[in-house]
C-alpha cells in the first residue's frame, strides 16, 4: 500500500525542453596527455597516415653484479641473453598479422627529445635488436632480444643506453606499452652460473641534469614521426587523434532547472560530422566524459580542463562512436546534474571535458559541430523535468 504523505505525486506531468543557450562555451584543447602525466604509450605504423615510435632511457647501467652465495659484488665482464621486457595493453585491439619490433641505439649528444634529431637515428647501422611476434604471442608480456655486446660495452665504459622502438607489419598496426602497469626494463645474465639470478636495469633518465623531476618523466616518451595535424577549424569540436584533442564544454544552467524542478533526464546533444582525418575512420572509438572539478575562481580554460573528476563515479558511462559517422549523438548527464545541484554554483564550474579513452593511441578523431554553427546544428541540452514537490502532511 502506498504512502501519499511521504511519496511524491506519481501523476506529476513530465516536461521536455531543449536549451541551446545553456552551452556558453565550447573549445578544443590539444596536446594531451600532458607530458609526464601518462606512462602508457602506443607505437603506431600506418604508412603516411601515422608513425609513432617510443624512446626508452637507461642512463644508469650496472658495472658489477651480485653473487647471493658470497654476498659479494663482482665486476661485470659478461652479458648474455639481454632483452627488454614490457607489458602491452590489448584492450585497444590485438594485431591480426605478424608484428616486428625493432630496437635502435638512439643515444646522441644533441637534444634528443626533438623528432627531427631522433628520427635519423632509426637506421640499420644503429639496430641493436629485432623480433617478429605472431598474433597469438601478443597477450600481455613481450620480450625483445637485444645485442648483449652493446649492453656490455656501454656498462663497462660507464655510458648510458637509449633505445628507440619502432613497430612494423604488413598491415597497419599499433601496440600499446602499459608502462603504468609494469615499467619496461632490461634483463640479462651476468654469469653462466644459474645460481646467480638475472640482473635488471630499470628505466632511468638523468637529463636535464638541473631538473630531476623533468628528467624522470623522460624515462619513456613517444615521438610522432608523422600523423600530427593542426588544431581543427574554429567551428569544429575535436576529440582524440595524434593531436591529443579534448573538447571543453561549459554550461550556464538557469537556477529554476536546479532549484524548482527535478531533472529526470539530461542529454548533451552533439551533431557529429565525418572526421576530417582519414586514419582509422571506420574504427569504433571510446570517449570519456569527465566533469570539471576546478574552482569557479579559475578563468584559464587550459588550466581548468586539467582538474577532472571521474565520469564513471558520477554515473556517466563511456560512449563509443565511429569517426566517419554523422548525425546527432546523445551523451547522458542526468547524474551530473544532481551533483551540480548539491554542490552549488560557487563551489565548482559546471563544465565537462570530452576526451578519448586512450589518448594518443590512434590517429582517429571524432569531430562535432561547434556553437558557431547555425542554431539547429549547435550543441544543445535536452532536459526532461518534473516539478519538485515537498514531503509531509499539508
Amino acid at each position: 500500500m502506498g504512502c501519499p504523505q511521504l511519496c511524491s505525486d506519481q501523476s506529476a506531468a513530465l516536461f521536455d525542453t531543449t536549451l541551446t543557450g545553456a552551452i556558453v562555451q565550447d573549445t578544443v584543447l590539444t596536446g594531451f596527455p600532458l607530458f609526464g602525466s601518462s606512462r602508457d604509450f602506443t607505437m603506431i605504423a600506418q604508412g603516411d597516415t601515422a608513425d609513432v615510435r617510443i624512446v626508452q632511457r637507461y642512463d644508469s647501467l650496472p658495472t658489477t653484479y651480485h653473487d647471493p652465495r658470497t654476498l659479494a659484488d663482482s665486476t661485470l665482464t659478461r652479458v648474455d641473453s639481454a632483452m627488454i621486457v614490457f607489458v602491452v595493453d590489448t584492450t585497444i585491439g590485438r594485431p591480426t598479422t605478424p608484428v616486428t619490433i625493432t630496437a635502435f641505439d638512439v643515444d646522441t649528444t644533441v637534444a634528443d627529445t626533438l623528432p627531427k634529431l631522433l628520427v635519423p637515428l632509426f637506421r640499420p647501422d644503429r639496430r641493436i635488436g629485432q623480433f617478429t611476434y605472431q598474433p597469438n604471442d601478443i597477450r600481455d608480456t613481450l620480450r625483445l632480444p637485444l645485442d648483449s655486446g652493446v649492453i656490455l660495452s656501454r656498462a663497462t665504459a660507464g655510458k648510458r643506453l637509449r633505445v628507440g622502438l619502432q613497430i612494423s607489419s604488413t598491415k597497419s598496426v599499433r601496440l600499446r606499452i602499459a608502462g603504468s602497469v609494469y615499467a619496461p626494463r632490461i634483463t640479462f645474465r651476468a654469469s653462466p652460473d644459474t645460481a646467480i639470478p638475472p640482473d635488471t636495469i630499470i628505466l632511468s633518465s638523468r637529463t636535464p641534469t638541473d631538473d630531476p623531476i623533468v628528467a624522470s618523466v623522460y624515462g619513456m616518451y613517444p615521438i610522432i614521426v608523422s600523423g600530427a595535424v593542426p588544431p581543427p577549424p574554429q567551428n569544429v569540436l575535436a576529440v582524440g587523434g595524434l593531436a591529443g584533442a579534448r573538447t571543453y564544454v561549459r554550461f550556464d544552467i538557469p537556477p529554476l532547472l536546479l532549484d524548482s524542478v527535478q531533472v529526470i533526464r539530461a542529454s548533451l546533444l552533439l551533431r557529429q560530422i565525418p572526421s576530417r582525418l582519414p586514419g582509422n575512420a571506420s574504427d569504433t572509438m571510446a570517449i570519456l566524459i569527465n566533469p570539471v572539478v576546478a574552482s569557479s575562481q579559475l578563468t584559464d580554460v587550459f588550466t581548468i580542463s586539467q582538474f577532472l573528476g571521474s565520469g564513471i563515479s558520477n554515473g556517466i558511462d563511456s560512449v563509443r562512436l565511429v569517426p566517419k559517422d554523422s548525425g546527432q549523438k546523445s551523451i547522458e548527464l542526468v547524474n551530473l546534474f544532481r551533483v551540480w545541484r548539491a554542490a552549488g554554483t560557487s563551489n565548482t564550474i559546471r563544465a565537462v571535458v570530452i576526451r578519448a579513452a586512450h589518448e594518443l593511441s590512434s590517429p582517429a578523431e571524432l569531430d562535432f559541430v561547434a556553437t558557431e554553427a547555425p542554431v539547429d546544428l549547435r550543441p544543445r541540452l535536452r532536459l526532461t523535468v518534473v516539478p519538485r514537490r515537498g514531503f509531509g502532511l499539508p
